[in-house]
This record gives C-alpha cells, sequence and structure tokens, in this order.
C-alpha cells in the first residue's frame, strides 16, 4: 500500500477539494484507492447530526458516487477515513480540550493502516497547513516525516502565496522531506487574473527544481490532464 500526504500553505486552500479529484482519476485509472485524514475538527449539524465536510468529500470520492450525508455511510468507512474527529473548527489538538479529549498519537503514528486490503492508494489529507498541530506532540510535518510519504502541497492562488508556498517548501525541506508537486488552487474569487497568473510565474522561476501540477481553476480539469504524472509519483514510491 503506497501513500500520498496531501498538505497545505494555509487553511482553505482546496485539499480536500483536490484529494477527492485526485482519488476519482486514480479510481476511474482501475485503482482501488482510499482515503486517510489523520484527525479533522469542524464539524456541522445536518437534519440533526453533526457531519464532518471533509471526511463525507473523501468518502464520496472513494465511493465513487455522491452520497447526501455522512449517515449513509457505514460506520467502518467513516473510522476508516477519520476516526479522530472534533467538534469545533480550530486546531485539532484544541478542539479537542474542549471536549476534555486528546489526539492519540499511537493513532496518527499507526498511519493509514486500517486500509491494508482495501486499498492499493491512499491519500493522507493533513489538517490545515505543513506547521499545523496535529496532536499537542507532534505537527503536521513532524507525521509526514514520521510515516516517510512525500507531500502533494496545495497553494491557494492569492496575495501572499509566494511567501506562503516559499516558506512551507523551506519548512519541509529542512525535515528532509519531499515534495513532489505543488497544485496552484484558484481558491480565493477576488484574486484578479493578473495576480493569478503572476504567482504561477514566481514559482516557476523561484522553485524550478519542484513541478507545479497544475493551476486549478475550480475545474477537475488540470488534474485530470496531470494523471499520468499523479500516476507516475506512485508507481515511483
Amino acid at each position: 500500500m503506497k501513500a500520498l500526504f496531501v498538505s497545505g500553505t494555509d487553511t482553505e486552500v482546496g485539499k480536500t477539494w483536490v484529494s477527492s479529484h485526485i482519488l476519482q482519476i486514480l479510481r476511474q485509472s482501475g485503482y482501488r484507492v482510499g482515503a486517510w485524514k489523520p484527525v479533522c475538527s469542524g464539524a456541522i449539524e445536518c437534519e440533526g447530526r453533526q457531519i464532518w465536510q471533509d471526511i463525507q468529500a473523501l468518502a464520496n470520492a472513494v465511493e465513487g458516487h455522491q452520497l447526501c450525508a455522512m449517515t449513509e455511510f457505514d460506520s467502518a468507512m467513516i473510522n476508516r477515513i477519520c476516526a479522530q474527529r472534533f467538534e469545533l473548527p480550530m486546531a485539532p489538538n484544541m478542539a479537542a480540550r474542549y471536549e476534555n479529549r486528546t489526539v492519540s498519537d499511537d493513532h496518527l503514528m499507526a498511519g493509514p493502516e486500517a486500509w491494508i486490503g482495501h486499498a492499493e492508494l491512499v491519500l493522507i489529507e493533513g489538517a490545515g497547513g505543513l506547521l499545523s498541530p496535529a496532536s499537542d506532540t507532534m505537527l503536521g510535518a513532524d507525521l509526514a516525516a514520521h510515516l516517510k510519504t512525500p507531500i502533494l502541497l496545495v497553494a491557494a492562488n492569492r496575495l501572499g502565496t509566494i511567501h506562503q508556498t516559499l516558506a512551507t517548501v523551506e519548512a519541509a525541506r529542512a525535515r528532509d522531506l519531499s515534495i513532489v508537486g505543488v497544485v496552484l488552487n484558484e481558491a480565493a474569487s477576488e484574486a484578479s487574473d493578473t495576480l493569478k497568473a503572476a504567482n504561477e510565474s514566481e514559482l516557476r522561476r523561484l522553485l524550478p527544481d519542484i513541478r507545479l501540477l497544475a493551476t486549478s481553476h475550480n475545474s477537475p480539469q488540470p488534474l485530470q490532464d496531470a494523471v499520468s504524472e499523479i500516476q507516475s509519483w506512485f508507481a515511483e514510491m
């Protein structure tokens, strides 16, 4: 079982959107895919029940069809994707404290072992940015290092993305983490076309040794066009 760690330069950059579409691409190419979100916070209420939208989106991508609510998935599927779920929309370790709970490092370090026998390729979606806390003792980068998993970095194409992307790449390299590519995702509608094009050009200039996978204009087509490259990453692991 091979895995790719999808991390962000920040929160709300489109990690789940990118992860879901990559899962769909791989599944449509004949792979048995799985998704693992080590920890998730920020529930919403739906028909009197709590749901986590990220988990639902990943489950939809793995299953290959759209279901309306997490309650329509069996509990084994939900727990396989994310067993550590917290209500408040804040860093998971902080959200856990408000529920008098803690994030289990043992569970984090076990990795996506629940997918063994169920999938050959697993996407791991981190919480927030690469240096966001995963638990009281581990950052997302620490978890990626422990799992020895290459990273696909998702950056929002907006003002400030140059700094955030370079800083995240530098933090990853300081920990000897391998970045297989950057997806520059159009997550901010207020960014002008001029700014978005300039961000892409500048990142290509400043990071010549890292593949800029796609500029995704809220469409899966750029990721679809890159399916062979995504598959090659898994083949090289």
